[in-house]
């Protein structure tokens, strides 16, 4: 390892007990989510050739973009997303990725309610041999009010095994699809590459956001052992080529079975499958994982919303040592803190003392009021949005253009440009990663642009 990277913690720290083994499946467990379940869907609208190729596309732009971001944490110092977007662009660049990480947590937390209230109204009908199906806004109230207490919890460390769940039961759920793909002839009614723009725009978010967990990365860099850029690169490398992986057999073996029938979520035409029960373990297996995810995502988003809160109220001067030591990461051990403020020595490489006056407790993080106000805000809205959502392959495609693009792709880009500025002789600063930069912002900004659009376009078709 070069001397110029700065890591927190240090090389050789022994907090750092990570092998590059359970790093990569670490990370490979927090990528692999309920996005997956669409990427049927995004095929029968780009066709087999076409869809496999946009996988192959966002798959590294997705791997490259995650190291880009490990660059400048290494440049810095900066252990969390939003400190690498503090060095470059100021405070004020910490609370907006706070802000637009609110936003798509909003956006993951109804997707994974639409998720659950198909699987779980689905699986009841199963079980129970219900001719008709039980009402599935009633089905996912059910889900929700059993999940209450985990929600109002300011640390689910026990629940860090559920991104494992999910990567058992989609694996068995691609089994399932395979088998049953390949005991259906419907070759004939393959599209192999459509020509349809329109179809292309609403399936490229949906498969640029299978791949989203970059800000996942940087505390499994600052969890891994001996982490030299080689080791860093392997874990990312072997994590996305494995999601890859995954991704191309169950989306091809999805679309193969359901053909132009496809919904966005695979597991709604799979309801002929009665005896399989592969099937039903991968659908009891992905309700259990979407509907923990729903509490794992609350908490960060809470943290988020809390630290916005905290900086209109009392002043953007004010730190957010507060929200975190009162907001825990999910999979975060009861005593760590996702973030540590005292990196702010990238000129002399040496800690600051954290003001005193920061570690006070601000009345409107630690007030039970509040916290217990702004989770009901956050798990009763998404509720009423979710019941009326027909499909979760609306939600990926919102989320993944208008949000997707931005925290994966242009943030960490531009934040790469503009600390190579500031630290222009670094030896971390590379023209080709300067202009992969470059290039990665506008064809992200130009696909934010016209996907979003489309999407709006869909919508206002729907409502009329």
């Amino acid at each position: 390892m070069s001397t110029a990277d700065i890591l927190i913690p240090e090389y050789d720290s022994p907090s750092r007990k990570s092998t590059t083994v359970i790093a990569g499946f670490n990370l490979t467990a927090s990528i692999m989510g309920g996005g997956i379940l669409s990427i049927p869907f995004a095929y029968s609208k780009t066709g087999v050739v076409l869809g496999s190729l946009l996988l192959f596309f966002a798959a590294i732009a997705t791997d490259r973009s995650m190291y880009l971001l490990c660059l400048c944490s290494r440049i810095t110092g900066a252990k969390t997303f939003g400190e690498v977007g503090k060095v470059a662009f100021g405070k004020n660049m910490e609370y907006f990725i706070s802000c637009i990480l609110s936003f798509f947590l909003l956006f993951a937390i109804i997707g994974y309610m639409v998720l659950a209230k198909d699987i779980w109204t689905s699986v009841i009908a199963l079980i129970g041999n219900l001719e008709t199906p039980p009402n599935n806004e009633l089905v996912l109230g059910a889900v929700v009010i059993l999940i209450i207490p985990l929600m109002v919890q300011k640390s689910l460390y026990a629940l860090r095994f559920t991104c494992y769940v999910g990567t058992f039961s989609v694996t068995t759920l691609c089994v399932s699809l395979v088998r049953h793909a390949l005991s259906i002839p419907v070759w004939s009614n393959i599209i192999w590459w459509s020509t349809n723009l329109e179809d292309v725009l609403i399936a490229f978010p949906i498969i640029s956001l299978s791949f989203f967990g970059i800000f996942n990365v940087l505390p499994i860099q600052n969890a891994l052992v001996k982490p030299s850029r080689s080791r860093m690169q392997l874990v990312i490398d072997g994590s996305i080529s494995s999601v890859l992986a995954i991704s191309l057999v169950f989306g091809l073996a999805g679309y193969l079975y359901a053909g132009v029938k496809t919904e966005g979520n695979i597991l709604r035409n799979c309801e002929t499958f009665h005896k399989d029960f592969n099937l039903l373990l991968g659908k009891l297996g992905c309700g259990t994982m979407v509907t923990l995810a729903i509490p794992l995502m609350i908490i960060p988003c809470r943290s988020n919303l809390l630290e916005i809160i905290d900086a209109v109220v009392n002043g953007p001067h004010v730190t957010s040592v507060e929200v975190e030591a009162s907001e825990k990461l999910p999979l975060v051990e009861p005593h760590v803190t996702k973030r540590d403020n005292n990196y702010n020595a990238i000129s002399t490489h040496q800690e600051n003392p954290v003001d005193q006056s920061t570690k006070t407790k601000r009345n409107i993080i630690n007030n039970s009021f509040v916290h217990y106000a702004l989770t009901f805000t956050i798990f009763a809205s998404c509720y009423m949005v979710a019941v009326r959502v027909p499909s979760v392959a609306t939600v990926w495609s919102i989320a993944g253009c208008s949000l997707g693009y931005l925290i994966g792709y242009i943030l960490p880009s531009v934040c790469y440009l503009e600390i190579t500025k500031q630290y222009p002789a670094h030896q971390l600063r590379s023209n080709s990663w300067i202009w992969f930069s470059r290039i990665l912002i506008v064809i992200s900004i130009v696909a934010t642009v016209v996907c979003t659009a489309e999407t709006i376009k869909r919508m206002r078709e729907s409502i009329v």
